[in-house]
């Protein structure tokens, strides 16, 4: 059975390279507006989860990271 620190690596793992792909998309048309909008709703899922069960947004890697700014919406809940 997984311990608690597997666990936690998948989920920092996760957030790491989703946060790292989510921002090397530039592209303006429909196809990147329509990744950037998939990775937003991933991300804020994973940070309003964490936060559901009193987790912060640093010990689920998301530190000084607003998933609102993917969409050009600036929310302040990981900062």
């Amino acid at each position: 059975m997984a311990s608690l620190d597997d666990y936690r690596f998948v989920v920092l793992d996760a957030v790491e390279r989703l946060r790292r792909d989510a921002e090397t998309v530039k592209g303006s048309d429909r196809y990147d507006q329509g990744r950037q909008m998939a990775y937003y709703e991933i991300l804020q899922r994973m940070l309003d989860s964490a936060e559901t069960v009193g987790m912060t947004a640093e010990e689920v890697g998301m530190q000084g990271f607003d998933p609102g700014v993917l969409i050009g919406v600036r929310t302040n809940r990981a900062a």
